[in-house]
This record gives C-alpha cells, sequence and structure tokens, in this order.
C-alpha cells in the first residue's frame, strides 16, 4: 500500500480557527491542517473540481477557518494562502525571535509549495487519493521528535515537508 492509499493513523483534528494550542505538535497539527484547507480551496477553484478532496481532507483535519480564495490577491501576487498572517499569529504565540519568525514563514512556505505540487497532481483522482501524501505527512509531522516552542513547530514541519519532498520526486 502506498502512502497515498493509505488511511491516517490520527483522529480528525479539532476545528482549525489558529485560535488554538500553545504546545508545539498541537500548533503545527493545527496550522498544517489549515494550510491544507487553504491549497485545497485554491486547487478546486483553479480546477473547477468537485471538493471531494476538501470533504476527505475535512474528515482527516476538522473544519477550516473559512478562508476563501481571492483572486484580487492572486493578481496583485500577493500572499494567497495567507501564510503572513500565520507567521505572525505563531511568532506572537510563542514569542518568536525574528529569526525565528523567518525560519517559520520558510518553513510554511516549503510545506506549502510541496502540498500544492502533490495535491494539484492529483487535483482529478479521488479525494482521498488527493490528500493522502498530505495526510501521510501530517502523520509523520504527529509522530516527530521535535522541541518544544516553536522550533518545535518549525520541526514538525521540515519534517511534513521532507515527506511530501520525497513523494514528489518518487
Amino acid at each position: 500500500m502506498t502512502s497515498i492509499d493509505r488511511l491516517s493513523g490520527l483522529s480528525p483534528l479539532s476545528p482549525t480557527g489558529l485560535a488554538g494550542s500553545n504546545d508545539a505538535r498541537g500548533a503545527a497539527i493545527e496550522t498544517l491542517g489549515e494550510i491544507g484547507h487553504r491549497v485545497l480551496a485554491w486547487v478546486d477553484a483553479a480546477s473547477r473540481g468537485n471538493g471531494s478532496g476538501a470533504q476527505a481532507w475535512s474528515q482527516t483535519a476538522g473544519n477550516g477557518s473559512g478562508f476563501a480564495p481571492d483572486m484580487g490577491e492572486l493578481a496583485r501576487r500577493g500572499d494567497v494562502y495567507g501564510l503572513g498572517d500565520i507567521t505572525r499569529d505563531l511568532s506572537a504565540r510563542f514569542g518568536a525571535s525574528p529569526a525565528q519568525e523567518g525560519e517559520l514563514r520558510r518553513a510554511l512556505d516549503d510545506f506549502t509549495r510541496q502540498a500544492v505540487v502533490q495535491i494539484a497532481g492529483l487535483s482529478g483522482a479521488s479525494g482521498d487519493q488527493q490528500i493522502g501524501g498530505v495526510r501521510a505527512a501530517l502523520d509523520s509531522a504527529a509522530g516527530a521528535d521535535a522541541p518544544a516552542g516553536l522550533d518545535g513547530v518549525i520541526a514538525r514541519f521540515e519534517t511534513a515537508t521532507a515527506d511530501l519532498s520525497a513523494q514528489n520526486r518518487a
């Protein structure tokens, strides 16, 4: 069974309003889930998908924050996934130094890029197939041995990104 076909061993996450957790694992998983929602929203908007990937992801990650793609932001070549806001929220929640904030933003960007490649590449597949790789990356991040605090959030994102990157090269 490939990572695309397997189901996650994680139980669904709590709704991801990003109001959340101050522990590294909880904050990382919550944020990974929210970024998954945002990527799927854009993939569905761009491919006129049927939303089956988004439905399957909601079963894994809970409900998202209500994020909707903004075509105006895309036209301005802006922050279409709202990663700047997520970075600022997590940095404030964990009292990040400027260097940590920069590392976090890079980690969010890297993960999002790999998730887009994974999800968009499977946009015509069933919902479970479309999100299987990201679900496997979520499992990797959840089980990662990572420090506490924002460094732990960053480490979990790096673990998830490495997992997706390996899948995308295969």
